[in-house]
């Protein structure tokens, strides 16, 4: 849950990186800015943020398929089988696996296309790249609601504190004077 939010962060982050390289340019850059020009070193530092952004994403969900399938396979040869976490820890693997196979490809090509023009000028396309950027930000909501259940659920039902808060709560002995 961690690393996502995290991952969100560095997301939003990376989006004012070339404001804050061209707002107090060192002497070295500010020639190199000076010889391509401000507006596009700005194109160019934008394109080089959304890469690495998008790169960040596809390296997390590689990681989150790993931990899913992982997570999939302790619940499903657990001992104690229970129907709830398995369901919690399948639901948030196919979530992923949408994000990975289903929007985040479409949300490269696309963001590669709209960052420099004509599709950074075009409506139809900055609209798409915000559409598919809202699906992908909900399935994460969703992905991390659930996460939080299943945390919600392993603490209460597998911590060590309330097994032994069973055990001891029971009268292990009873002594009868005689």
């Amino acid at each position: 849950m961690g690393c996502s939010v995290l991952l969100g962060f560095l997301t939003l982050e990376n989006f004012r990186s070339p404001n804050l390289v061209l707002s107090a340019p060192a002497p070295a850059e500010a020639k190199m800015i000076a010889k391509i020009g401000e507006e596009e070193t700005r194109l160019l530092l934008r394109h080089l943020a959304m890469e690495q952004s998008r790169s960040y994403l596809w390296l997390w969900e590689d990681a989150q398929i790993g931990i899913g399938v992982l997570l999939v396979l302790i619940f499903a040869l657990s001992s104690q089988t229970r129907w709830f976490p398995l369901i919690m820890a399948l639901s948030m693997l196919i979530l992923v696996l949408f994000q990975h196979f289903a929007i985040l490809p479409e949300i490269i090509y696309r963001g590669r296309e709209a960052d420099f023009p004509p599709g950074n000028a075009s409506f139809s396309v900055q609209a798409r790249v915000w559409a598919l950027g809202q699906v992908y930000g909900g399935a994460e909501v969703v992905k991390l609601l659930v996460c939080g259940v299943l945390a919600s659920y392993l603490f209460v039902f597998y911590a060590p504190t309330s097994r032994s808060r069973r055990r001891s709560s029971t009268p292990s002995t009873i002594e009868v004077d005689g």
